[in-house]
């Protein structure tokens, strides 16, 4: 939930992640903040082997407007090998940079960026 207070600074909490709470001086920062507090909220609970909830409910503002904070924790997930077709040009290029075999984890990093 975001509201602000009486110096017309923003605040927000996340019902879903008690405890999760940022503030701010203007709306942009505090989608920044937010972000990353519950980012590293998250990452927290999956590192103490706690269950990650599903979210309940969008965030609200106080004027009735609904905000959006993007979660992009890393929660590395169990490795699945797939069949997968590239440019062998890309390939050369990636392992020259990187190295040998270096392809998987490059997509993995560029996928995660993405996302």
């Amino acid at each position: 939930m975001v509201h602000t207070d009486d110096d017309g600074r923003f605040g927000i909490s996340f019902p879903d992640f008690p405890g999760c709470v940022s503030a701010a001086d203007t709306m942009t920062e505090l989608v920044e903040l937010g972000t990353e507090a519950l980012n590293f909220h998250i990452e927290g609970m999956h590192a103490d082997g706690e269950e990650i909830p599903a979210p309940s409910a969008a965030v609200g503002l106080d004027d009735g407007a609904i905000g959006i904070v993007a979660i992009t924790a890393t929660i590395p997930g169990k490795k699945r090998r797939i069949n997968l077709t590239l440019d062998a040009n890309l390939i050369d290029l990636i392992e020259a940079k990187y190295g040998k075999r270096a392809v998987s984890s490059f997509l993995e990093e560029a996928g995660r960026k993405a996302l």
